[in-house]
């Protein structure tokens, strides 16, 4: 039996939207974050993840560390300037510059000097820009 050209043109872009929805599903999100990650490797995995746009990935990473390591200071800080910065990457700058600003609000606040510098330095930055890109549009 002969076909005709046009089912192939039909076809064609089918066969190619449906293998493209399958290899996507391919870098979906994992369903859980494996209990036996280190704090080292969560992050490592969260930044691999923002390294490659999958926002979502990389704040469950970020979120479940805060979660797991309520007690790690510095680290949780690290982790909020992360959840923030992904904000400002996706062009959420209300978000972003309410999360600068509250963990601004965190290292004014602390007594005991430990945290880390970068985050409140890159914070002040970034809130700037926000504040800059937000005044020209």
């Amino acid at each position: 039996m002969k076909r005709h050209p046009f089912s192939t043109l039909v076809l064609l872009p089918i066969v190619l939207v449906f293998t493209i929805a399958v290899l996507s599903g391919c870098r979906s999100t994992p369903g859980e974050i494996p209990e036996d990650l280190s704090r080292m490797e969560m992050f490592q995995r969260a930044q691999e993840a923002v390294d490659q746009e999958r926002w979502e990935l990389a704040l469950r990473y970020y979120r479940e560390f805060i979660r797991r390591f309520p007690d790690d200071r510095g680290a949780i800080m690290e982790a909020e300037y992360e959840i923030a910065f992904i904000a400002y990457k996706q062009g959420d700058y209300e978000v972003a510059h309410n999360r600068f600003e509250a963990l601004l609000a965190t290292y004014e606040a602390d007594q005991s000097g430990t945290l880390p510098e970068w985050p409140r330095v890159l914070s002040e930055r970034l809130l700037e820009i926000i504040a800059e890109r937000t005044e020209t549009s």
